[in-house]
């Protein structure tokens, strides 16, 4: 099988395929950083074209829209027929289906499988893959996908896994918003955050990312475990189809506006959570 995107994400999931003995074979637009991974069992392929032509499954895991389209180019459609492109990058319902229309009109199979889990969960191999397509064309893909994660749904026709992904990541937007809210309203009563910290933790308010985040907001360091980046491309997914469907969801757009700001003021490249700085330097 063909790999192609080695990033945060994709690096951590081609190691788990080396390990479970799948033959890989992988593209990367910077080359360099395919090298690690052949020194781990994988092959390597220097253009787009040269991953296609010696592979008939070939995985996507890549920043975004822009991309998938770039890397099908003129040629890399004439060599597709009969080929099955995963895509488990996060794009949103209208962009995946936009894709998998240029696939099957040139004769190909279009999967979308997004994840849901940050790099932590990449590299423990739990992530949750949300599939959708023609359901036949996702049968053998499950022996990857056990490989990658611990648990696999399957939503229907295109556009809805891909819709999947925008739900939960606007809800762990909206979460990490929250959380910063109100640790925000206890540092405004005096609260000492250690100990509003602890007590979330404590109640029936807390969750496993707040756990995983509690210490960041405690210390006010955000070491990436999703960057804040990456959050903010896919609210913004989200927000371009709730526009696009006439909808009214302030929680998301609010959201989406504040995580934007944070983007804008530098904190891109740190945690998601960082989103706490953004909304202190609003209330000082």
């Amino acid at each position: 099988m063909g790999w192609i995107g080695l990033g945060q994400m994709g690096t951590p999931m081609v190691e788990n395929l080396l390990k479970g003995s799948v033959d890989v074979t992988v593209y990367n637009r910077s080359f360099d950083k395919t090298l690690p991974l052949v020194e781990k069992g994988a092959k390597n392929a220097k253009t787009v074209e040269e991953i296609f032509e010696q592979n008939d499954t070939i995985f996507f895991m890549i920043s975004n829209y822009s991309v998938a389209l770039e890397v099908l180019n003129e040629n890399v459609l004439s060599k597709i027929k009969g080929k099955k492109i995963v895509n488990m990058s996060t794009i949103s319902p209208t962009e995946s289906k936009a894709v998998g229309k240029l696939v099957i009109e040139n004769n190909g199979k279009y999967i979308e499988a997004p994840v849901s889990g940050s790099v932590g969960a990449a590299t423990a191999g739990v992530l949750l893959i949300l599939v959708g397509g023609n359901e036949a064309d996702t049968k053998d893909l499950y022996s990857i996908f056990d490989i990658l994660g611990s648990k696999t749904y399957y939503f229907g026709e295109l556009g809805k896994s891909t819709g999947a992904k925008l739900v939960l990541n606007s809800l762990l937007g909206i979460f990490g918003e929250a959380y910063s809210e109100v640790l925000l309203l206890a540092q405004n009563f005096g609260i000492d955050t250690e100990t509003i910290v602890n007590a979330i933790s404590d109640s029936r308010m807390s969750s496993a990312l707040f756990q995983e985040k509690k210490d960041m907001f405690t210390n006010r360091e955000y070491p990436a475990a999703f960057m804040l980046k990456h959050m903010t491309k896919d609210l913004k997914l989200s927000n371009e189809e709730i526009e696009n469907r006439k909808l009214s969801l302030p929680l998301i757009e609010d959201t989406t506006r504040n995580y934007s700001d944070a983007l804008k003021q530098g904190y891109g490249e740190q945690d998601m959570a960082a989103i706490f700085e953004i909304l202190s330097k609003k209330n000082n």
